[in-house]
């Protein structure tokens, strides 16, 4: 299925897919540069579309927002299971989905917003619970193979990626601000690398708790 097509829907044109296609290319950009405080009206102008086209498309910012998290957590799904399958249970695929994450993180597009005017649809849902399986999988596999420290678990890496600063805006006279997220990533890479010394204090988080976090702090 097309991801600019909804479940049950008939495929749209090409000239209304690449409509879509730009929009959300557009918005990702915009969302990366402004954070998700922008307004759509700043979408519309930098894709050099009307308000009309981008409403007939996402009836609302929410909407827009949603379709970017569906887009971005695929892209993560993507990169999770081609990593499982290249290089099984090895610490550099574990690293090459960190970093990959890290860099959407980093870049405000993995999670999205909170403030939700609607709950999360059902695709929404789906794909988030399919990424986290996929982390999963890449958890045991990595400890299994002895790479990764055993008290930690696929929604402790959601966590601490969470952890991460956004990139920061550049300064106010245009000089580029360095991006510090590699760096606090290979310290976060370092905690989790086996063998380990530090004793957590407390068990690992469940999807009680990730259900929780991205409910209050993402709504989604």
């Amino acid at each position: 299925m097309n991801p600019s097509t909804a479940p049950g829907e008939r495929p749209l044109r090409a000239d209304a897919r690449q409509n879509i296609e730009q929009i959300l290319q557009v918005a990702r950009t915009v969302f990366a540069d402004l954070g998700y405080k922008v307004s759509i009206e700043e979408v519309a102008r930098r894709s050099g579309l009307g308000m009309g086209t981008i409403y007939r498309h996402f009836p609302n910012k929410s909407a827009l927002v949603e379709r970017i998290a569906i887009e971005v957590m695929r892209e993560s799904l993507a990169e999770a299971q081609r990593a499982i399958a290249d290089e099984p249970g090895t610490w550099d695929a574990f690293t090459r989905v960190m970093r990959h994450m890290m860099r959407l993180r980093s870049s405000q597009l993995f999670p999205v917003s909170r403030g939700r005017a609607t709950e999360p649809g059902p695709e929404l849902a789906a794909i988030r619970t399919a990424l986290l399986a996929a982390l999963e999988d890449l958890v045991d596999l990595t400890q299994k193979s002895g790479a990764l420290r055993e008290d930690v678990n696929a929604f402790d890496l959601v966590l601490m990626l969470n952890s991460i600063p956004r990139r920061m805006p550049d300064a106010t006279d245009g000089a580029p601000i360095a991006d510090l997220a590699d760096r606090h990533l290979g310290v976060l890479l370092d905690g989790l690398r086996s063998p380990s010394t530090e004793i957590l204090s407390r068990p690992a988080p469940g999807r009680r708790e990730i259900d929780q976090f991205f409910r209050t702090t993402h709504g989604l």
